[in-house]
C-alpha cells in the first residue's frame, strides 16, 4: 500500500505539505493542493479513518455484528435499514459476521474499537436474550432483535404482541369464535408474547379462548421441527366444534399446514382459515392463496438502530423500542 511519503515524493513536496492538505488545514495552495490530490489518486492512497480521527477529523463508521443475516433472507432487511440511514448521513457501514460465537464477538468488538467506531450495532436472527460481557462506556452499543436481562444499552425489539393481537382481532371480527393456535417453543421469547396478544384480542371481543386449542406446534426432532404437526392438526379438527381458523407460529409452518390440512379434505379459505406470521416472503407471497401474516419490522428496526448509532442524544436514552409489523391481509382467511 502507498505510504503518505510515497504521495509526498510524487506530488514534489514536503510530508508535512501532504499532513496539511488531509487535514484541510489552511495555507496551502490550490496549486499545491491539486498536486497532492492528484498524486493520491495516482497512487491509490487513502488516509486511514483511525489517523483521521486522532487528528479530530471523524469520518463516521457505524459497524454492526450479526449472527447469520447476511445470509437469512428476510432478517437481511435489518441490514437494509441501517445502511439506508448511514448513506443519508454519509456514515460509512462496517460489517462482521460473528456466526452466534462468543470469541467472534469479542474479537469483533476490539476491531471495530480499533477503527475508532462512532456506536456497534448487535443484531440477531431471532427475537432472542443475549448476554454482553464488555463494556461500552466509550463506544455505545445498540441491541437490535435481541435483549439482555438487564436493560444496559439501547434495544430495539419488534412487538410481537401486537402482532399477534392484531392478526387475532382480524380473524374475530371476521366470526372466527374458534381460533387454533400452534405457537413455537415456549422458551422462546415471543411465544409468550404472541400468545397474550392471542388471548387479550380475545377477551377485548368478549369471547372466552379454549385453551386446549393452544398447541405446540414444533418439535426437537433434528431432521424436522413440524414432525408432529400431523397429530396436532388431526386432534384439533377431530373436535366436536373444530376451529375455523389456525394461527400458526410462523410462515414455514403454515407452509405445512397448508399441505396438511388440504390431504384432511379441507379447503383454504372456503372451508378453514389459515394465517402465519413473519413474512417470509417467499413463503407468503407463493403459497397458494397467498398467506396472510404479519410482518417482522426489521427494516424500520435497523433503520432506528442507525439513528441512535449516529445521535449521541439518542444513546442517552437506554430504553427498549419495540415495533410493531404491518399486519398483511391475502387470500388465505376469510369469514368463518
Amino acid at each position: 500500500m502507498s505510504s503518505i511519503k510515497d504521495v509526498a515524493a510524487k506530488a514534489n513536496v514536503s510530508v508535512k505539505t501532504v499532513s496539511r492538505v488531509l487535514g484541510g488545514f489552511e495555507g496551502v495552495s490550490d496549486k499545491t493542493k491539486n498536486k497532492v490530490e492528484a498524486a493520491m489518486k495516482a497512487l491509490e492512497f487513502y488516509p486511514s479513518a483511525a489517523a483521521q480521527s486522532l487528528r479530530g477529523q471523524e469520518k463516521g463508521i457505524v459497524c454492526l455484528i450479526t449472527e447469520h443475516l447476511t445470509t437469512t433472507p428476510d432478517s437481511f432487511d435489518i441490514i437494509a435499514g441501517i445502511q439506508h440511514e448511514c448513506e443519508k448521513h454519509s456514515k460509512l457501514l462496517m460489517i462482521g459476521e460473528s456466526g452466534g460465537n462468543e470469541q467472534s464477538f469479542s474479537r469483533l468488538v476490539d476491531d471495530f474499537r480499533r477503527q475508532r467506531a462512532e456506536a456497534i450495532i448487535y443484531a440477531t436472527v431471532y427475537h432472542r436474550e443475549v448476554n454482553i460481557k464488555q463494556s461500552f462506556n466509550k463506544c455505545p452499543l445498540i441491541l437490535v432483535n435481541c435483549f439482555e436481562s438487564q436493560l444496559k444499552h439501547p434495544t430495539i425489539l419488534p412487538d410481537d404482541y401486537k402482532g399477534a393481537y392484531k392478526l387475532t382481532e382480524e380473524l374475530l371480527n371476521l366470526g372466527h369464535t374458534k381460533i387454533a393456535y400452534l405457537t413455537l417453543f415456549e422458551d422462546m421469547p415471543a411465544t409468550p408474547l404472541r400468545t397474550l396478544g392471542f388471548k387479550d384480542a380475545h377477551e377485548a371481543k368478549g369471547i372466552s379462548v379454549e385453551e386446549e386449542l393452544i398447541k405446540i406446534g414444533v418439535c426437537t426432532d433434528p431432521e424436522d421441527e413440524f414432525a408432529q404437526l400431523p397429530d396436532v392438526l388431526r386432534d384439533i379438527m377431530s373436535r366436536h366444534e373444530r376451529p375455523t381458523a389456525i394461527c400458526c407460529g410462523n410462515d414455514k409452518m403454515a407452509m405445512r399446514v397448508f399441505m396438511l390440512i388440504r390431504q384432511m379434505g379441507y379447503k383454504i379459505p372456503q372451508t378453514i382459515s389459515i394465517v402465519g406470521y413473519d413474512n417470509y416472503k417467499l413463503i407468503a407471497e407463493n403459497l397458494l392463496p397467498k398467506l396472510s401474516t404479519v410482518s417482522l419490522p426489521y427494516f424500520r428496526m435497523g433503520q432506528l438502530a442507525a439513528q441512535i448509532a449516529i445521535n449521541k442524544e439518542l444513546q442517552s436514552h437506554t430504553k427498549t423500542h419495540e415495533i410493531s409489523g404491518e399486519l398483511l391481509l391475502r387470500g388465505s382467511h376469510s369469514s368463518a
